[in-house]
Order: structure tokens, then C-alpha cells, then sequence
């Protein structure tokens, strides 16, 4: 039986010891059941800790037992602070949630895997859960223009205009109450292209982020329409 990896998007309980788990892989959405993983004797217990990278048998079908499996990374830095885990486990919900069966997830996986091993050595895990929200626009098919107007193909005064999905001309938009200027869109831009396994992402001030998440969460409630409740509790603890 072939090994995979997978993350632990979250785990439930499950009849007395079990666990059900459900994981991403390299061949997408997978279920298993972790027997007997509350006992305290377990060595295996710490595989149901949600955000882990564990290696396992592949299962033959849903809800298959969890056979042979192994930790790989923890992720120890992140889980030790409160925000940057919630905004992990932000991540994960939108991996479980949003990506569809028919996905590229060779991609998103090996994409994960940078992603997570980024924020585990950063002590801005904001930002990467920005760059994370838009690549998984363009992921899941709503990739957004940065290049030229929408309707006529201008490229003067634009400005970006989250209902159309990217950047528009003034004469082309009525309401100019939901639009951004180039000093913004451009790090939108900037978080969307980047590659993070060869570039370090830029900082910005408090007074982009808060523009910038607040134009993700419009282009989430236009185009995904998914809230994760892991980003219900992020807005909760910014505001302790």
C-alpha cells in the first residue's frame, strides 16, 4: 500500500477513543478514522492535532483506519501563538470548504507545504494568510486583473474595483465609493504574483492591512461566498 502525506484539516470526535480525520493530500480531500487515538497510552494521539503534516498508508476508501502514520511537522512556532494559529486554522477551513474534488491539488499541496513552513518561520503570519486568500481566488477560477480595465482595455487612471474582480476605468463605474487607487492594488498585486519560495514578501503599515483585509473579505462575499469561523474569532481577538 502506497504511503501520502497529508494536513489535518480538522478532527473529530468519534465513538469513545476515535478520531474522525479529515485530511488534504496530493490527491485531494481524504477521511479516515484514527482508532483509539484519545488514549493517553496512544502514541499516535498527537496525528489528530488539527494543522499537522503526518505521513500515512494510503486509504483503499472513505473512512478507511489511519494505518502507519508518522508526524512530519508539528508546526510547533505557530500553534505556540494564539493568532497566528487561528489564522492557520483560517487556512485550513477554506482548504476544506472552498476546494472542490476536481482541484489541481498536486499544486495546492506543494503550495501548503511552502505556505506553512513560511509562517512558521515569520513573525507576520498576516501576511501570508493574505497571500494564501487571493492565490486561492485565481485557484478556484475567479482570478483577478490587475492589468487593464475590464470593459475597454484602458490602462489610464485605473483604479480596482472589488465587484468587477479587478481594475476598471473611472468612466466605466458609476460608484467610485468601492474603488482603490494604485497604492493599494499595486500590494494586492504584489501578494497575488509573488512566489514565496524565492521572494520575501513585502511589509506594509497598519493602515494598508486593514484596507487590504477589508478588500479580500469584499471579494470573498462576492465570489466565494464561504465565511470560515476561524476569521470570525480573528476579528473577535484584534479587538482585545
Amino acid at each position: 500500500m502506497a504511503e501520502t502525506e497529508g494536513f489535518v484539516l480538522q478532527s473529530i470526535d468519534y465513538k469513545e477513543d476515535h478520531k474522525i480525520l479529515y485530511l488534504y493530500t496530493e490527491q485531494g480531500h481524504q477521511t479516515v478514522i484514527a482508532y483509539r487515538v484519545k488514549k493517553m497510552n496512544n502514541i499516535q494521539r498527537f496525528l489528530s492535532q488539527r494543522g499537522s503534516l503526518i505521513r500515512f498508508k494510503r486509504p483503499q476508501k472513505e473512512l478507511d483506519a489511519l494505518q502507519d502514520g508518522t508526524l512530519i511537522n508539528a508546526y510547533e512556532t505557530i500553534k505556540q501563538d494564539p493568532i497566528a494559529y487561528t489564522r492557520l486554522l483560517h487556512i485550513l477551513e477554506l482548504v476544506r470548504h472552498v476546494i472542490d474534488d476536481h482541484s489541481n491539488h498536486h499544486k495546492m499541496f506543494h503550495f501548503l507545504t511552502k505556505l506553512f513552513d513560511q509562517m512558521n518561520q515569520s513573525s507576520d503570519t498576516e501576511i501570508y494568510q493574505f497571500i494564501f486568500e487571493l492565490k486561492l481566488l485565481h485557484f478556484i477560477g475567479y482570478g483577478l486583473n490587475f492589468k487593464q480595465c475590464n470593459i475597454c482595455q484602458s490602462t489610464n487612471n485605473l483604479v480596482f474595483h472589488p465587484s468587477s474582480g479587478g481594475v476598471i476605468c473611472p468612466k466605466h463605474i458609476k460608484d467610485l465609493s468601492d474603488t482603490y487607487r494604485y497604492d493599494i492594488y499595486e500590494v494586492l498585486a504584489h501578494y497575488y504574483y509573488i512566489d514565496i519560495s524565492q521572494d520575501t514578501p513585502r511589509q506594509i503599515p497598519n493602515t494598508k492591512r486593514l484596507k487590504i483585509a477589508h478588500i479580500i473579505d469584499m471579494l470573498y462575499d462576492e465570489f466565494v461566498g464561504y465565511k470560515t469561523k476561524s476569521s470570525q474569532i480573528l476579528k473577535q481577538m484584534k479587538k482585545i
